[in-house]
């Protein structure tokens, strides 16, 4: 598991004023405002106005906006301040803007149309978290710039905020606090556990959430539950301190987490991010990104994923389950609801490179977020760019229960993918799952994105590729005819411990040299089919004859009765007469079945 100060203010001339907390009105920089001041951390913000929200929980509304208005307060600290609106757009808190207070800017635009104070209203409802827009930044000559704040409800009526001109896209706390996906698990898991405690009781439920054996210890995820003294009620992987009062806890920015988390389930919940002990690595302390929920008026609870690991590659077992929750939702919602979420480049189920296809089992396909002017058109004869029918063989697998299938796939660039941009294809493990009866989904993850469970990129994938790229360096080095004895040698330095070896072909498709065919060297297999039609050796050939990379292919894997199945080979060219490759089988790489006695019907 696998995962954010304050307006600068200044007098604008000429400049259209764009920003939480600006108007076309002349504005007096603060006091302690240095035009050369660093700006603060996405993190700095996230904690500032966790703070402010605790203030404004503790003292009420009335307190928090004249002290949020005071520009020597306790709320104004270089750059940093504190901005509030209530749901409707109307301004409750610009400390340095006072004869702004009281007017509604529900439909102030920036530079772009975007309606940011209507963008803050939904985000804060939505949990909290972050917003962009343009604004001028005085301390850079006025330059309009993207500028990101951090916005949450105090209670139902009104929101406060804080932000910075720099981004910083790469933070952690950034990149997962905007993750939809990411949220909506949490959430997600949270309301889940929340409905086991109403049905079994809350006794029960205490019980299953502190068993780490339990069904809600998840990988490095967990239900931590408390009452709202700040008791400790559950806490699997702290044990000792069940039944202690843990309120007064502080993380380094100084947030009082726990008491934030108890007010924030008062409210009707929310997302806090603070830093906690993770029992991944030994307990350190490192940031956490969390959603707390009221279970009733006694206790609530919460879950929450530590953001070194949110941003970690996802494993074959991520994928699969990614697929599987999918196909749980296009269950419960119905198909068109979910062919409309998955349609969805922003939704709840695409995430970079990651996003849910859809077909019906006669390949037309029916969901794509990046290739939309595809859906409703039958790609069943489509193959990558090596001759894989990659439809045919996912509705296959699919209409037998589901399980992984590997490909060649062009990488969305710029929200979009080109089928016929050859050299933008790479290889991809997929898992494809059925819904109902009449279609099916699926999804991929790049070789160069994925992780294994117990590693970085399968070790079994770098290990033969090296292996090929030794043997054509040694090949060029010693000769053909060396080279062709060693790969045909199975004790030779050409066959791994992991059972992987060489072979050698020319560009005709004739055997040179292999360790277990040594019957068939001599002969050409340049017209060799699969049982999907795919001419195997001739596309291999033809990758190592333009220079060499990788294919998917269909084999016999003699460590499963010579069943038949996907194989992520790699090839490389020795000189202008021969070629080598080897290959991993797809199974090696997922530990799961993964044969395919024979194609699709039809």
């Amino acid at each position: 598991m696998k995962k954010y100060t304050l307006f600068i203010i200044v007098t604008l001339v000429t400049v259209a004023i764009l920003g939480a907390g600006c108007t076309d009105n002349e504005i007096n920089l603060p006091q302690n405002q240095s035009s050369n001041a660093s700006s603060a951390s996405p993190e700095e913000v996230v904690a500032f106005v966790e703070k402010a929200y605790e203030y404004a929980q503790l003292h009420g509304q009335e307190a928090a906006l004249r002290e949020f208005n005071n520009q020597t307060g306790q709320f104004v600290d270089g750059e940093l301040y504190i901005f509030a609106y209530d749901s409707k757009g109307d301004t409750l808190a610009l400390p340095f803007q006072p004869e702004v207070l009281g007017t509604n800017r529900w439909n102030m635009t920036d530079a772009n149309g975007t309606k940011y104070i209507q963008d803050a209203v939904t985000t804060a409802q939505s949990g909290g978290g972050f917003i962009r827009y343009l604004y001028a930044d005085p301390a850079d000559n006025f330059a309009i710039k993207q500028k990101l704040s951090y916005v949450m409800m105090v209670d139902s009526g009104w929101l406060i905020g804080a932000g910075i001109y720099d981004p910083q896209e790469d933070s952690l706390i950034v990149k997962e606090g905007t993750d939809l996906q990411t949220r909506e698990s949490l959430k997600s898991f949270v309301d889940e556990a929340i409905d086991y405690a109403k049905k079994n009781g809350k006794d029960a439920a205490i019980k299953e959430f502190n068993d780490r054996n339990g069904t809600f210890i998840r990988d490095n995820l967990y239900i931590y539950a408390f009452d709202y003294n700040g008791t400790t009620l559950s806490l699997p992987y702290q044990p000792q301190l069940i039944g202690t009062d843990l309120s007064d806890l502080q993380d380094p920015y100084g947030v009082n987490y726990t008491q934030v988390e108890i007010l924030l389930a008062q409210q009707g919940g929310g997302f806090i991010f603070y830093h906690y002990y993770n029992p991944a690595h030994n307990m350190t302390l490192e940031p956490k990104m969390s959603y707390v929920q009221k279970v009733d008026e006694t206790w609530w609870l919460g879950a929450g994923i530590y953001l070194s690991e949110a941003d970690q590659k996802m494993t074959t077992n991520d994928l699969a389950e990614f697929v599987k929750n999918a196909s749980e939702y296009a269950t419960a919602v119905g198909e068109q609801a979910a062919l409309s979420e998955f349609s969805k480049k922003d939704g709840e189920f695409s995430r970079d490179n990651e996003y849910i296809y859809a077909y019906n089992y006669n390949g037309t396909l029916l969901a794509h977020p990046y290739q939309p002017e595809l859906v409703r058109t039958n790609r069943s004869n489509w193959t990558d760019v090596r001759g894989l029918p990659m439809i045919q063989i996912g509705a296959y697998t699919a209409s037998n229960g589901g399980g992984f299938i590997a490909y060649m796939y062009p990488a969305p660039e710029s929200g979009v993918i080109d089928e016929k941009a050859r050299d933008t294809y790479e290889p991809k493990i997929g898992y494809v799952y059925p819904v109902g009866e009449k279609w099916w989904i699926g999804s991929g993850i790049y070789l160069s994105d994925i992780e294994s469970a117990d590693s970085g990129q399968p070790d079994v994938l770098s290990e033969m590729t090296k292996l090929v790229e030794d043997c054509a360096a040694y090949g060029r080095e010693k000769g053909s005819a060396s080279a062709f004895a060693e790969i045909s040698n199975r004790s030779g330095m050409f066959v791994n411990e992991e059972g992987h070896y060489i072979y050698a072909y020319d560009y005709n498709g004739t055997l040179l040299a292999h360790p277990y065919l040594p019957e068939k060297i001599g002969s050409s297999l340049i017209e060799k089919r699969d049982s999907f039609g795919m001419e195997t050796i001739r596309a291999l050939a033809e990758t190592a004859h333009s220079g060499g990379g990788y294919v998917v292919f269909i084999w016999p894997n003699p460590d499963n009765e010579n069943k038949e199945e996907l194989k992520i080979g790699y090839v490389l060219p020795v000189d202008d007469n021969w070629w080598v490759g080897s290959g991993v089988y797809l199974s090696e790489i997922t530990g799961e079945e993964a044969s395919i006695p024979s194609p699709v019907s039809g």
